[in-house]
């Protein structure tokens, strides 16, 4: 999960807190500056949140001010004491939040940064980013490097129209073959990734003969979820097979694992 959308469910569930309270307030029939000051909360959250110290010292200020000047212009039923007290508790209130909040959002935004840079899975398929796909293939290679143990790569292309149109119509494509076909029709060890609209299979110590009865075996597969959404004849133009075996075609998995370092540098 990135850190903003993390921050809009924090906030999101905070508000329906705030709104649920002062709701109660109201039907107790509580006073109004007490509810325009418990809803000025909000505002300390909120600011803290994303603007940091600079919000939570703008907001505590502005709120502060604006709650004082209404509780002593309409002090209401309360004694002067009574408002005084009132205005202390906010005071106190509103420093706690600006200072919690401003500190949260320091360490939850560098805690989902560090999260964000460790993070190996796809959020929309659940199988290997692009990250993890360009780590796996490092060690593989360094494996083969060390010990002579090859490995094949099954790449599937989807082609990026028809994945687009799929998506504008509430079906995700790469989704659905990953988790319906890669993840159920392979082995534990073999690891599966997506590099935009490809799906990649790494299949260890695993030649080109074996790549092969694989990839064609998920090919039919794939083929017969895709005709679901297309005429006959037409899977063959959104699907391309490609196997590559390590070290036979060291120089196309070497251009992956470049690209795919380039592209990482980007992100």
């Amino acid at each position: 999960m990135k850190y903003a959308r993390f921050e809009r469910i924090l906030i999101l569930v905070i508000t329906i807190a705030v709104a649920v309270m002062a709701a109660a307030m109201i039907v107790q029939k509580t006073d109004g500056v007490e509810i325009f000051g418990h809803v000025m909360m909000l505002v300390v959250i909120v600011a803290s949140l994303y603007l940091g110290k600079r919000g939570a010292l703008i907001s505590f200020l502005a709120c502060f001010s604006a709650y004082t000047a209404a509780r002593l212009v309409w002090i209401g039923d309360f004694t002067y004491g009574t408002a005084a007290q009132l205005i202390a508790a906010k005071f106190l209130v509103y420093g706690i939040l600006a200072l919690l909040c401003s500190y949260m959002r320091v360490q939850f935004r560098y805690f989902f940064v560090k999260l964000e840079h460790q993070d190996f899975i796809d959020d929309e398929t659940q199988i290997g980013n692009i990250r993890f796909l360009a780590k796996e293939l490092a060690s593989r290679i360094d494996e083969n490097e060390r010990y002579d143990i090859p490995f094949s790569v099954i790449g599937f292309s989807l082609d990026e129209t028809f994945v687009e149109d799929m998506s504008n119509q509430g079906i995700n494509v790469l989704r659905d073959l990953s988790i319906g076909i890669l993840k159920s029709d392979t082995r534990s060890v073999d690891e599966l990734a997506r590099n935009n609209n490809d799906l990649l299979v790494i299949l260890p110590s695993v030649g080109r003969e074996g790549a092969q009865v694989c990839g064609q075996r998920l090919e039919v597969k794939m083929h017969k979820y895709l005709e679901q959404h297309l005429h006959d004849g037409e899977s063959e133009r959104v699907l391309n097979l490609a196997i590559y075996e390590y070290p036979e075609d060291k120089y196309d998995v070497d251009a992956l694992l470049e690209k795919l370092n380039s592209e990482l540098k980007n992100l």
